[in-house]
């Protein structure tokens, strides 16, 4: 009966821990459906079936390139002009402040065996 008890503790201890973890980063996956480049710059993402979603954007934002396939070791540091409306991005905000932290941006065709969107699109 204590190893049962021991371990239901032990298992919501473990739940109890990761529930903060959860809360600190939120990740939107969807098609770029627009850019507002005026300070601070704001990305329109979509997904089918979902609603447009705007995130915002600072100086302390990385944009890194989506590797879906090999070559995994290429090199992934894009910067702004990758942001291409139609182009499948996950972007992983803050949940504090709404600010996306990572956009990682996908450079497979629309509707290919890679593209990391095929459904949502």
């Amino acid at each position: 009966m204590k190893t049962k008890m021991v371990m239901a503790v032990s298992v919501a201890a473990l739940f109890a821990a990761a529930l903060p973890l959860r809360a600190v980063s939120t990740r939107i996956v969807g098609v770029l459906a627009g850019v507002e480049w005026q300070a601070p710059m704001t990305l329109q993402v979509t997904s089918r079936g979902a609603e447009m979603k705007t995130v915002r954007t600072d100086d302390k934002t990385a944009y890194v390139k989506w590797i879906t396939h090999k070559p995994w070791q290429a090199n992934a540091s894009l910067g702004t002009s990758a942001l291409v409306q139609g182009r499948c991005v996950e972007v992983e905000t803050s949940t504090e402040s709404g600010i996306a932290k990572v956009v990682h941006v996908s450079d497979e065709p629309a509707g290919s065996v890679f593209d990391p969107c095929r459904e949502r699109r």
